[in-house]
Order: C-alpha cells, then structure tokens, then sequence
C-alpha cells in the first residue's frame, strides 16, 4: 500500500484515505482485518455518513472459559469453545504462555442483539461436557433500539 491517513470520527469510527483508487480497492476487497488488539471491519464511505446516527449490535468482548479441564487448554481447542458465542479473534497471552490456569481469556466479537450463552457444550468422541461462559466488560446494550449505547 501506498500512503494513507486514518481520520477518527468518533463513536469507535475511523476515515481512511488512501492515496489511490488501486489501495482502497484492496482494503475493501476484505471485509475485516485481524489486528493485535482485534478486529477491524471496513466498509464504503456512504453519503451523509454520521458515526452518531449507525446503530451497533457487535462488539469485542473478554469471555472467560470456567471449568474446562487442562487437558483441553491447546489454542485449536481454546479457539472452537467460543464459536459457540461469536467469532473468536485473540487468546490472552497468559493462557498461550500457560501462566495461569483458573480460567482461560480468549477476546471474541459478540452479536449484543442475540441470546448471551452462559455455557458451551464441549465434546469428544465419547464424552461431553458444559463449560461456563463468563463475559467481562460488556458495553451497555439497548434492546429496544438495537444499539449499544447512545
């Protein structure tokens, strides 16, 4: 990519400007870019865009996996639990270290508009088992609007 500049707009929304047609059409080309602190989602600029005036439903939250035995704590594994909830994006560094083992930290993006699970089913050939699901810091999400805060 050549040039570009990153404009904040507020409510988390961010302009880019690219310094050619050629660069914008790649970053456009993927939808969501993985990042070190999350997800980035890209989309057009559209016509009397106002960051105040976009409803939001998603959002990336710390979830906390309780009671999953060790035996279970490998990153393909700690990856898939959280399907059950959203799309997994980042394990805490502690749990790939394997520094801590109460509870394991794994960053998601979460649809607020839809039903919070408090327990995923993990199985094996053989044997299943429930997992508590714990979420950490959610944003204030309204439901008769569908939006998170105001």
């Amino acid at each position: 990519l050549g040039q570009w500049k990153l404009t904040p707009i507020g409510k988390g929304f961010f302009e880019l400007a690219f310094s050619s047609l050629e660069d914008q059409r790649k970053v456009l080309f993927v939808d969501s870019w993985e990042i070190s602190l999350g997800l980035l989602r890209v989309f057009s600029w559209s016509l009397d865009f106002n960051s105040q005036k976009v409803r939001l439903s998603y959002a990336q939250c710390l979830i906390r996996i309780v009671s999953l035995p060790q035996e279970y704590w490998r990153p393909n594994i700690l990856f898939s639990i959280p399907r059950g909830v959203g799309t997994p994006l980042l394990l805490d560094d502690a749990i790939i270290k394997r520094t801590f083992g109460h509870y394991a930290h794994v960053l998601v993006d979460l649809d607020l508009s839809g039903e919070l699970r408090d327990q995923v089913l993990v199985e094996r050939s053989g044997y299943a088992f429930f997992v508590t699901i714990t979420y950490e810091r959610l944003p204030h999400f309204y439901f008769n609007c569908k939006n998170i805060g105001h």
